[in-house]
């Protein structure tokens, strides 16, 4: 029986993906970024903490917009709705999204209750201690998160939009994966051609309407490849 999805979702989903994706991706940079002034000593400011619980909290509900809740997680039963049934490593990754909000809500919730105890006191050392221990298991998911999503980029290789997205914000992608683009692109592709994917992308641009981002796409393809024709050709100024 086939499962009718909504045109809203059907259309939308590569853009909603991305998004979650942007959104991972920034919340997991702020986080680097505090943890370690947290681990050098510094204050954890409240509102970098509620920005980043924010960021998970929007790509929390993004992701249920395209896929179908999880009610039963014992007997794997989904809500009835109009959205795409997620894969295993979907779950997986919402799953993720979903403790990295709690755990963010909780200890931004941690961090404000230590602003109403003096340093020296009991209660507050214990919430200190609480504290890390939520700045570390924060560590940990994100390092987990991030390998989920390298898992699913190879199943979304073909949603141009994400892979447009990858390319265009490099070093910010970069910075969240702790790997360069043409590693990412590799892993993603399961080869070296990434000359090709960039082609790919490059056309994707030209058809949606933007010529001077195909362009630089292509510009890209042949950095990776001097040698590639395809590419050159579509540099021609007459295309531009």
């Amino acid at each position: 029986m086939t499962t009718f999805i909504s045109p809203f979702v059907e259309t939308n989903k590569p853009w909603i993906i991305r998004k979650v994706i942007a959104d991972y991706f920034h919340a997991r940079n702020i986080f680097s970024k505090l943890s370690q002034d947290y681990h050098s000593g510094k204050e954890l400011p409240f509102e970098k903490m509620k920005q980043f619980s924010e960021l998970l909290y929007t790509a929390k509900e993004d992701l249920h917009l395209v896929f179908k809740r999880l009610i039963d997680p014992q007997h794997g039963e989904f809500e009835k709705a109009a959205k795409y049934t997620p894969n295993t490593d979907e779950i997986e990754f919402m799953n993720n999204v979903g403790l990295l909000f709690h755990k963010a809500t909780v200890a931004r919730e941690i961090k404000y209750m230590l602003e109403f105890y003096k340093t020296d006191t009991e209660d507050y050392a214990q919430l200190k201690v609480l504290l890390d221990n939520y700045v570390e298991k924060m560590r940990v998911l994100f390092s987990e998160g991030i390998r989920q999503i390298k898992l699913l980029l190879r199943d979304y290789k073909n949603n141009l939009v994400v892979m447009l997205y990858l390319v265009e914000n490099e070093k910010y992608v970069t910075t969240a994966t702790e790997q360069s683009l043409a590693g990412l692109l590799k892993e993603i592709e399961g080869n070296n051609e990434i000359d090709k994917k960039l082609i790919q992308i490059g056309k994707y641009c030209i058809q949606s309407g933007w010529p001077e981002r195909a362009y630089t796409i292509f510009s890209k393809a042949i950095e990776y490849n001097p040698n590639n024709s395809e590419a050159k050709k579509y540099m021609a100024p007459s295309l531009f």
